[in-house]
């Protein structure tokens, strides 16, 4: 249950800063938990809907398929989200983008996520600005709309589509339409954890369906082509195309990811940011409890930032673990430190 107690936070004036008001009020638990949480549920319902959308033309462009490889790629999409996989008969094509679009019955898919992240925006609205809540809100109905499932299964690119564009709105109005400070700092935390521990899910599942034995019979150009599909998940195709002219070398694609340093999508772009959001947090607040996240994040930061390509060679999946298992240590370390549900 979340604290509503204060965190004892209060605001100091950086070194050589003039102070020219009161001091910031101090902010509660309960407003830096619905702020950390409403960014990490618009970026996981951003990061559904580009993988569903991914999967769906993929899946188009690449004709028939072992079943299996198939249903195995789709299932992927659901693992990413640690979502329990249902049982479908036949293609699973519709019904798992249906599943992970709009079925409420599933707390992890596109609507599950946005509803949320609205529950939070509501419980905040003082703290944020009155764009970002329209902007909040405009999509939590869009797909709680009474044809939203027709809109759905006659355009899922461009419904899917739409959350995307939703998401990349709501966060430039987040970065120009509140003050950049404690609040701002904890979406941002939230935002960057979320998107550092979905690529790391959705690299490891792809390095283990396209190098493992159900992908043995794809020729070079349609085994491109899955690469190909792992970059758009993570909206990363451009950006590695300027840096590896067209080479989809798998190990090359997943060091990309990880460790490319200076683009917003990879691994160590957001764990970099993660950990000069906390520290700009700590750097404001009296709290004696941040020093477990604060050192976690900065270890991860630091072995990702002096990691080189090499790493991968030996063990690709071991050291995916690796940074998946130091997310999830600063992730359970914030939460002790600031109450966060």
């Amino acid at each position: 249950m979340t604290s509503y107690s204060p965190m004892n936070i209060t605001s100091r004036p950086t070194p050589g800063s003039m102070a020219t008001g009161p001091a910031a009020r101090p902010i509660l638990a309960r407003d830096a938990d619905a702020i950390y949480w409403m960014a990490r549920y618009l970026e996981r319902a951003e990061h559904i809907a580009r993988s569903v959308q991914t999967k769906l033309n993929l899946l188009a462009d690449s004709g028939d398929l072992n079943p299996d490889l198939q249903r195995s790629l789709w299932e992927s999409v659901a693992q990413t989200q640690r979502a329990a996989v249902p049982e479908v008969a036949g293609d699973p094509a519709m019904p798992m983008a249906r599943w992970m679009a709009l079925d409420p019955a599933n707390p992890a898919s596109v609507l599950g996520c946005i509803t949320r992240a609205r529950e939070n925006a509501r419980g905040i609205r003082e703290h944020i600005s009155a764009e970002m809540w329209e902007a909040t809100n405009a999509i939590y109905w869009s797909v709680r709309a009474d044809d939203a499932s027709a809109r759905f299964e006659e355009s899922p690119d461009t419904f899917l589509r739409s959350i995307t564009s939703a998401s990349a709105l709501l966060q430039g109005l987040t970065d120009q339409t509140i003050m950049h400070d404690q609040r701002w700092q904890f979406s941002q935390l939230g935002r960057l954890i979320e998107r550092a521990d979905f690529t790391c899910r959705t690299v490891a599942c792809h390095w283990h369906i396209l190098t493992g034995p159900l992908a043995e019979d794809l020729d070079l150009p349609l085994r491109n082509i899955h690469w190909m599909g792992l970059l758009r998940c993570c909206c990363s195709i451009e950006a590695y195309r300027k840096i590896a002219s067209g080479d989809l070398e798998p190990l090359r694609v997943v060091s990309f990811l990880l460790l490319q340093e200076g683009f917003p999508r990879t691994v160590r772009y957001c764990v970099a940011g993660a950990n000069q959001a906390l520290e700009a947090i700590t750097a404001q607040t009296s709290s004696r409890t941040a020093h477990d996240a604060l050192r976690t994040l900065g270890q991860l930061d630091a072995h990702l930032r002096y990691s080189r390509y090499d790493a991968l060679n030996d063990d690709v999946e071991g050291f995916i673990n690796h940074i998946e298992h130091e997310v999830a240590a600063a992730t359970g370390n914030l939460q002790r430190s600031y109450s966060l549900s």
